[in-house]
């Protein structure tokens, strides 16, 4: 597959193209890049599709709601010499205490060791792309609800989750590595390594279908029901796109000619 974070739909019948863009959910500002090619495009669209629609005002509630885990705490998941050696580093990488956190989700806590490794005040595509849509007053929705995400994260067992913080965490360099090696791909638009990534990683190998390939396939009636009636801007996590089940290989099952855009 060609190396690209935008894609064109077409044919099959649809009147008019859509768009399939693969974002990165948090960069530093200077590898956020708005090219010429990409605003036309943006621009000639109708509607803006995310994972989630992260416009909405409630979204910072319902997500502290969801984070929050079912009848377990971390000091549960972690004997008392881990917790502490956890919270110690948290509160040295992030300047958080994990007191505070006691009952999210372990992966809500990604995010944050991601943000440290990063050095930079990070930037979001998905941010970007709705302030954009908002100026032009184009539509935004969602092509799942942010409850039907972050339960995916009470499938996955709690202890996992746990010990993949606890790895990140005292093993810094290593995570700054890791995340390194992603944007360096990501800005190459190598999505085919980016997929291949995503389904190596160890806290991913078990759950592909509950993290990826479900949810691509819940996807594409949306995508369908849209690209019929009017030019959509689909904007998703990257490592969705390429694949023998990522999002572009089930479009051109269904009879669409997806492309790539340079």
């Amino acid at each position: 597959m060609v190396s690209a974070t935008l894609w064109e739909i077409s044919g099959n019948g649809l009147s008019q193209p859509s768009y399939l863009f693969g974002t990165f959910h948090l960069l530093c500002p200077g590898d956020l890049v708005i090219t010429d090619t990409m605003m036309q495009k943006f621009k000639a669209s109708k509607k803006l599709y995310l994972e989630v629609d992260l416009s909405d005002p409630n979204t910072g509630m319902k997500m502290m709601q969801h984070l929050q885990m079912r009848d377990t705490t971390l000091h549960d998941l972690y004997d008392s010499l881990t917790y502490q050696q956890v919270s110690d580093s948290l509160e040295r990488i992030a300047h958080i205490k994990l007191e505070m956190f006691n009952k999210m989700k372990p992966f809500g806590l990604f995010s944050v060791v991601m943000m440290a490794a990063l050095d930079c005040q990070p930037a979001s595509w998905e941010l970007q792309l709705i302030t954009l849509a908002k100026k032009d007053s184009m539509a935004i929705a969602g092509l799942e609800t942010l409850e039907s995400q972050l339960a995916i994260f009470d499938t996955i067992p709690y202890q996992l989750q746990a010990e993949q913080l606890k790895e990140m965490v005292f093993n810094l360099d290593s995570t700054k590595r890791e995340t390194n090696n992603l944007i360096n791909l990501y800005k190459e638009k190598n999505i085919n390594e980016m997929n291949e990534r995503a389904i190596s990683d160890p806290l991913m190998r078990n759950y592909l279908d509950l993290i990826l390939y479900n949810r691509n396939t819940n996807w594409i009636p949306t995508i369908e029901r849209n690209i019929k009636t009017q030019t959509t801007f689909f904007a998703f996590g990257a490592g969705h796109l390429a694949g023998d089940k990522g999002v572009i290989f089930l479009l051109r099952k269904r009879g669409y000619t997806v492309k790539p855009i340079n």
